[in-house]
């Protein structure tokens, strides 16, 4: 996956052709963790944001969302999508203020030097507030 092998964040939006067709933006590059998507001008409508986590670094807790992550998708009123450098993937319910784990470690292609258990067991669901006690914000 492009975003291990470069230790950079990218991101994207799946949305809706003023035809009704599902279509892509472009993937951007971002940095080592953070990426901001850019919407199309005209004719898109977003539904769901995209963006992967960056390489595995056993000092950065990157297996799951983060509050930030959510608070954007709620902003633009879309769910979203994470991959992580674990290769595990998660849905954000913004509405709902939940992320579940669609996927588990390995399901999706999984930096070389991923070790499980860094950030701790990862469960299937986290809320909100869960998140923000993950990430000490609390």
């Amino acid at each position: 996956m492009r975003s291990i092998e470069t230790d950079r964040e990218y991101c994207g939006y799946l949305g809706s052709l003023p035809d009704g067709r599902l279509a892509f933006t472009e993937m951007l590059r971002g940095r080592r963790n953070t990426c901001t998507p850019r919407l199309p001008r005209t004719g898109f409508t977003p539904i769901a944001s995209m963006h992967t986590h960056g390489a595995y670094d056993p000092t950065v807790s990157a297996e799951f969302p983060t509050v930030q992550d959510m608070d954007s998708d709620r902003r633009e009123g879309v769910n979203g999508y994470v991959a992580t450098p674990g290769g595990r993937l998660w849905y954000i319910d913004s509405s709902a203020e939940v992320v579940i784990q669609i996927c588990g470690p390995g399901c999706l292609p999984q930096d070389r030097n991923f070790r499980d258990g860094d950030d701790g067991p990862t469960r299937n669901r986290y809320s909100r507030d869960e998140l923000r006690i993950l990430e000490g914000t609390n």
